[in-house]
């Protein structure tokens, strides 16, 4: 029994539910509640889809599909459609009900097969699967005597009547027969004929429910509406294509699709929808002529058929630019937006494997890329690098010697983990002043660090290697020391990447993934960045204690006491996992929360959170957003995160999401600084401290702050204060 209604609580009910909302692509729960209330304001058609959307999801269940997908309403939502435009339009019986259940059974065989086939592709089925099953029931319709059309759909007042009397009967005609403005009338009507309806009280309640659910959708439904009216007043087509419902389920449903769905909101998408709504009215025009032959509705096919050609037509740019296709789909405009925007600089690291630093101490770049020197053409994303004194000297004495150079017999480490490619390790240092042109590279080592990635360090010292070819390396490992062979006139390092392993290869574009830059006395810290020609570089130091504590591997858990906003005291257990493309997460059984991380050996930070948000992994989250694993000599490190971790300025939010495709003036700051203990003995301790700020036109307003406690090489506690909640974990492991 158990097992039962975790079933129903995890799978069936929000399958159930997302099946109304997932049509306006969302997962709004409120949403789809106001869904499933105005399907029924025609009860027959509301109860017939209600019963199609059960019984699709109760075999897609029994038959063992996908859970993801089913939860998601994404078998079940062209079976809703299905079932509301049969009892639209036909009267219920027994063998209604029969053609019913086949029809679902039918649409859940089209929406798995359609899925799995067009999915490979990276592409939607969309309403498809309705259009072809109301197909197979309208067209021998007449060949069942015993099916009957239905005329409810004139006289839909009195299913009102039925279902609430005189007085829903009068705020029905009340609102129905408000003066309002014409196209503010038919964009109402055409929201309803959604649900193959025509009256404000839907339309109205169904444009509500949109605005609160996402304030993109609402606005690009408006766009859509209006573009579609316009096109039709300019080409006069207004009686051929300007029915509600093509409207609503054509040329609104278009906008919302491509302008903020299936693309990253901008004003190209908005634009790219204005082009996309008259090209659909042109479809829709020429497939009424055509399939009016065969007495067939095209319903939603030509919306289907507009978007699924155009997500195609985007994934087949070789550079994409302006219109981005949704790389993380949340089903909500905002979230989409909100974490692309995101997620373009801070996960950008994400694509490069961190290169480090190939020496310890300061360097200056010598020669940077494209260097006026020898850093030209297919060799000119290199970097040659070298030591100097505070005169700007690189030697000492009269420079003639190699042993006068401060970089000669230096050690080499290696930038990262990988294997020993090739060694040459044969070629004696020239005289300084002299080149061996013959034997350009010198003594050189390559390594790999992955298919495709080789770095490579030319012009070391003959005899000094401390590796041999197929050795494995670890990033930092001493390798070899600085010389002056090959086309080297003094001791320096030369350093490049490339994409093969032979010696010389065409250098590639690829940035180092941490250091400190000198600048006016600081050292800044510069993340997956390129140096530029004579910038003196340092490497970075690794904090013990940090590493180790935020050193999270899969297969171990955390636990935490904590009193949880209801006052009880709680614990919370967090186990760590790797998904399926190796990404790491930790998962509170508890809430059903899970919070997606990285830890890249000198930067740990969290990617996504979905879940619970009152669960301590949110405050987790928020407070570890990111922390920085070496031993930072700037004052603090800072990121920034989505709006909606946000709560107290909902409203302002809100109103941003109007402003957002366009203009970004709303910004969430993080920051996190270490605190060390006054006492200098004292090696085992460290405290995190972290806020959140809000930043409006570059206004900041505290949002909240968190500490982390590490001891002995662990997360004892941590802390989560705002204006509202105060909460204090101590780690029971």
């Amino acid at each position: 029994m158990r097992q039962i209604l975790n079933t129903f609580r995890q799978t069936i009910l929000p399958a159930i539910l997302n099946s109304y909302s997932v049509i306006f692509f969302s997962f709004n729960k409120i949403f789809a509640s106001t869904l499933i209330l105005v399907s029924f304001f025609n009860f027959y058609a509301g109860l017939s889809g209600f019963l199609a959307v059960l019984v699709s999801v109760l075999i897609a269940n029994t038959m063992g599909l996908d859970k993801l997908k089913l939860s998601q309403g994404l078998f079940s939502f062209n079976a809703l459609l299905t079932g509301i435009g049969m009892g639209t339009f036909f009267d219920p019986s027994m063998v209604f009900f029969s053609l019913l259940m086949l029809a679902t059974l039918m649409s859940l065989i089209l929406s798995a097969t359609l899925g799995s086939w067009l999915g490979k592709y990276g592409l939607p089925f969309l309403s498809i699967p309705f259009v072809i099953c109301f197909w197979l029931v309208v067209l021998p319709a007449s060949q069942f005597e015993n099916l009957g059309l239905t005329q409810r759909s004139i006289y839909w007042m009195n299913d009102v009547y039925a279902l609430g009397g005189n007085s829903l009967l009068h705020f029905f005609q009340t609102i129905d027969t408000l003066p309002l403005n014409k196209m503010v009338d038919i964009y109402l009507r055409s929201m309803s004929s959604l649900f193959f309806q025509s009256n404000l009280v839907t339309g109205l309640m169904i444009a509500v429910g949109l605005l609160i659910c996402s304030r993109i959708t609402f606005s690009l439904s408006i766009l859509g509406f209006v573009a579609a009216y316009l096109f039709a007043q300019f080409t006069g087509s207004e009686t051929a294509s300007i029915t509600y419902y093509n409207i609503g389920a054509n040329y609104i449903m278009v906008a919302i699709a491509i302008g903020g769905f299936f693309v990253i909101p901008s004003i190209y998408s908005y634009l790219w929808t204005v082009l996309l709504v008259p090209l659909t009215s042109l479809l829709l025009l020429f497939m009424s002529k055509f399939f009016d032959f065969y007495q067939l509705p095209i319903f939603s096919l030509p919306f289907s058929i507009v978007v699924i050609l155009f997500v195609y037509f985007l994934q087949l740019r070789v550079k994409p630019t302006k219109l981005i296709l949704t790389p993380e789909q949340h089903y909500s405009p905002e979230i989409n937006l909100y974490t692309f925007k995101n997620n373009k600089d801070r996960l950008s690291n994400l694509y490069y494997l961190p290169l480090y630093l190939p020496f310890w101490g300061q360097w200056k770049v010598s020669q940077g890329q494209d260097g006026k020197h020898t850093h030209k053409g297919d060799w000119g994303k290199a970097f040659d690098f070298v030591i100097q004194d505070d005169e700007g000297k690189n030697y000492s004495g009269a420079g003639l010697f190699c042993e006068n150079f401060y970089c000669y017999n230096k050690p080499l480490l290696a930038p990262a983990d990988g294997v020993i490619e090739e060694i040459i390790d044969n070629i004696d240092d020239n005289e300084i002043g002299k080149i061996n042109t013959i034997q350009n590279w010198g003594n050189t080592i390559i390594i790999r660090h992955y298919t495709g990635l080789y770095t490579q360090m030319s012009h070391l010292k003959k005899g000094t290697f401390k590796v041999k070819q197929g050795d494995f390396v670890k990033q930092g490992d001493l390798l070899a020391l600085c010389g002056n062979s090959g086309r080297s006139p003094e001791p320096h390092l030369h350093f490049q990447v490339q994409a093969s392993p032979y010696l010389g290869s065409k250098t590639i574009d690829y940035p180092f993934g941490y250091y400190f830059k000198y600048e006016k006395g600081m050292n800044l810290l510069n993340k997956f960045s390129r140096p530029k020609e004579n910038e003196l570089l340092s490497g970075l130091n690794s904090n013990v204690l940090l590493k180790a504590a935020f050193d999270i591997l899969p297969n171990t858990s955390m636990k935490f006491s904590f009193v949880n906003h209801k006052g009880i005291k709680v614990i919370e257990k967090w186990d760590a996992y790797t998904d399926s493309y190796n990404f790491k997460y930790l998962y509170c059984q508890e809430t059903e929360s899970t919070a997606y991380y990285v830890n890249d050996g000198s930067t740990f930070y969290f990617t996504s959170f979905y879940g619970d948000e009152k669960s301590l992994l949110y405050y987790f989250y928020l407070s570890a957003y990111k922390v920085f694993l070496q031993n930072l000599e700037s004052d603090e490190i800072k990121d920034v995160m989505p709006l909606s971790v946000v709560k107290k300025e909902r409203i302002k939010i809100l109103l941003h999401d109007f402003a957002a495709p366009f203009y970004n003036y709303m910004q969430v700051v993080y920051s996190m600084k270490v605190a060390l203990s006054d006492d200098v003995l004292d090696t085992d301790n460290l405290i995190l401290n972290s806020k959140i700020q809000l930043s409006t036109f570059g206004r900041r307003q505290n949002d909240s702050a968190s500490s982390i406690h590490i001891s002995k090489n662990s997360i004892k506690e941590f802390n989560y204060t705002s204006s509202n909640l105060n909460i204090h974990a101590t780690c029971v492991n």
